[in-house]
């Protein structure tokens, strides 16, 4: 019945749109908040609807939260105070903590994105999602680092090395 009920308000909507599958995906790699704990959109996405025969869950979803409003209760801006993120909607009651620019930024940056979502200008569409992943994970904590931390490269290193000489170490006991 969701998924029925999405994918009809996409479509009875003034201006119908479907984002192409590519800015769909891009879009579900947002960070989200929801029932205290974070995850990717698209990782939301997938645990409440099911594709149907032409458009992804990416789509679908996409669709509803940049063409049904739905991102309007979606927390997706998080704030760090004192080593402490919360995550707030763009239609929150934003603390003082936050500086003006970043509520300024909070409170436009989906209209923006929804207005070069309509006018079909999938470069810029994908330069403000990017900015978004970059300010979540500039904000968000170590948790969401967009990139991979030291300690995790120096983990893989050491596991792959593990591998390797128990790999040579197999081969020794079979000759």
């Amino acid at each position: 019945m969701v998924l029925f009920t999405i994918h009809c308000s996409l479509f009875t909507m003034a201006k119908p749109l479907v984002l192409p599958e590519k800015q769909a995906e891009h879009f579900c790699q947002l960070f989200v908040s929801y029932d205290s704990s974070v995850s990717t959109l698209s990782l939301r996405a997938h645990r409440m609807m099911q594709p149907d025969d032409s458009l992804s869950v990416e789509q679908i979803f996409a669709g509803y939260v940049l063409l049904a409003d739905g991102w309007q209760t979606m927390r997706l801006f998080p704030h760090q105070k004192n080593g402490v993120v919360s995550w707030y909607s763009a239609t929150d009651e934003l603390p003082a903590s936050i500086d003006s620019e970043h509520q300024k930024y909070i409170r436009e940056v989906f209209p923006r994105l929804i207005a070069e979502v309509q006018a079909g200008h999938w470069s810029t569409v994908d330069a403000y999602i990017d900015r978004m992943i970059q300010y979540q994970c500039q904000f968000g904590g170590s948790r969401l680092s967009s990139k991979p931390s030291f300690a995790i490269i120096i983990g893989l290193i050491g596991l792959i090395s593990i591998l390797v000489i128990l790999g040579q170490f197999s081969s020794l006991r079979e000759a």
